[in-house]
Parts: structure tokens; sequence; C-alpha cells
């Protein structure tokens, strides 16, 4: 079985979506997760941990270059993912693959997803900022430096304090480029739900899948993540590799069992039996609360600003 190491530099407070988080990882118990981080986080199973201060990850990731580079706060770090084979270059010796990812999400059985005939093939799994893998080669570890017209340069990237995206597709960064110039070595099937964004929809709106949208929810049960949605008035139950709940540090917390739960637009509640009306229930289109919430925000914003 192929080895990976997933990196995760977290500084400050955790999400309330932590445990949930934690919990998926561990059960996917032949993948390792590093944390370099601030937070209260410890160490145990397949969980790694570092303990160091942001100041002096910026301090070590700057001796790695000539350049003086623009790293003011945490999540411009996310312009360095691309570049964390080269950075933790110590921490990855021995493993096939290493990757990065974020812990706004919950996973799968990964292994059920990508597997190691998937890992044999190609040298790029995903090549998007929520979760991605790289073969630990020469060539993946030094590929964010390559220099192509049209396409962000890893020293642009590193030396502005604007978010660039560099670690994402569709903002012409290393995943574009990749797909660019070698497009047989990357896997890219999208076997997740990246849920869109409070701000267009509160509801649950898997982005690159919309048709599985109508009334979506989520089911973690026996170490599985599912997606359950309304199919032409057919419940439908499938599992998906993981979800992404980017923006929603609203979502409560009613349940504190980790094994079993229910994710639905605004809560984790506890396991109960699943009916079409309570999935067209839980998962309908809330304007509302939309709009309310982002009134919040703009209010919230306003008061930073005064």
């Amino acid at each position: 079985m192929k080895s990976i190491i997933i990196i995760i530099p977290y500084f400050g407070k955790l999400p309330t979506l932590f445990p949930f988080w934690l919990k998926s990882a561990l059960n996917n118990p032949t993948i390792d997760f590093l944390f370099i981080t601030d937070a209260d986080i410890r160490p145990m199973q397949n969980i790694k941990v570092i303990n160091k201060t942001f100041n002096l990850l910026k301090e070590e990731i700057q001796s790695k270059f000539s350049f003086k580079i623009k790293l003011e706060t945490p999540y411009k770090l996310c312009d360095f993912k691309p570049a964390y084979g080269y950075i933790f270059n110590e921490q990855i010796k021995g493993y096939d693959f290493w990757g990065f990812g974020d812990i706004d999400l919950i996973y799968g059985n990964i292994r059920s997803f990508i597997n190691d005939t998937i890992l044999n093939q190609y040298s790029v799994i995903s090549g998007w900022g929520h979760l991605t893998l790289y073969k630990n080669t020469e060539e993946c570890n030094n590929f964010f430096k390559r220099d192509e017209a049209n396409f962000i340069n890893y020293k642009l990237a590193f030396t502005t304090s604007k978010n660039l995206a560099f670690d994402e597709y569709l903002h012409q960064g290393v995943g574009d480029l990749w797909k660019y110039l070698y497009p047989e070595k990357i896997w890219d099937e999208r076997m997740f739900d990246d849920i869109r964004i409070p701000e267009k929809n509160f509801n649950f709106i898997s982005e690159f899948h919309p048709e599985h949208s109508n009334g979506l929810i989520f089911l973690y049960k026996e170490k599985q993540l599912y997606k359950i949605y309304n199919s032409n008035g057919i419940l439908t139950q499938e599992p998906t590799l993981y979800a992404h709940f980017q923006r929603r540090k609203f979502i409560s917390i009613k349940t504190h069992n980790t094994d079993e739960y229910i994710i639905i637009p605004n809560r984790i509640i506890a396991y109960e039996n699943i009916t079409i009306k309570k999935c067209n229930y839980w998962g309908r289109p809330q304007k509302l609360q939309q709009k309310l919430w982002k009134l919040k925000n703009k209010i919230q914003r306003i008061k930073k600003i005064l």
C-alpha cells in the first residue's frame, strides 16, 4: 500500500467542526496527518503534531528561499501549499505521497476512492486546496518553481500579501499548470462534495454535482461519509470522498457522537432514521436565514472598520 502524509499547518482557535474532522481522519488509519500548530492537538495513532508558533514557521519557510517572502497571516499559507514537499522535505521522507488539506471538511473512506491503482498511475491526485496529493519525487516537490507564460510565478505568489490561490485550479496556479503541461499525470475525478458558500446558498449545493443537491444532507456512519438527496422523488444515498463546508462556521453542534451523525445546512445532529420528507425539509432553500446571516456578517464587517 502506498504511504501518504497530509501536512496541515494550523494556527489559532480550532473550529467547532474539528472533533468530527478528527474522528474522520482517525478512521483513515493508513494515512498520516501532520499538524504544525500552536493549537491544543494531541498526537495519536495517525495524527502527528509539531508544536510551533506561526512566527517560527514563517522564519523556517523564509530560510528555504533567497528572496524575501510575504507571509503575514496563516491564511496566506494557502499559496505555499504546492511547495510543502520542498519546505517540509524532512517530514515527508519515506512516504510515497505527500499532500495538503483543510479541516473544514469531513472525510469518508479515502482509500476506497484513492486506491493504489490510482496512486501507481498518477503523480497528482485532485489538485484542489481542500485535499491534494503529490507523488514524493523531485519533479513534484519542485514543480511549483516552473515558470511558464500566462501562469502565476511562485516568486510573485510568495512575495505579495494578497492570496492568489496559487494552490488551486481556475486561478492559473500550480494545478492549472500541471493540467497544461502534463494532463495525463493528474487524477481529478472530483468524487467529493465542495459545498457552495452560504453567501450564495444557505442550503447545501454541491458545486461539482448540482444534480445531487435537491434536499442534500450528509450522513456519517460506520466510518463512511454519505451524501443523501432527493433524486426525482427517490431517497438516494451515496458514499463521497469528503464534504467541504467552507465558510460555515455557524454550523452548531447538537451531538457529541462523532461515530454517527447527520449534517444539515446549519447543524450537526444525532443520527435518526432519514426519510425523504425529512431530507426535503432539512435540505430546503432557506432564503430568510441566508439574508439574516448576510446581514449579520455585514454588520460585523462595519464594526471592524469603525
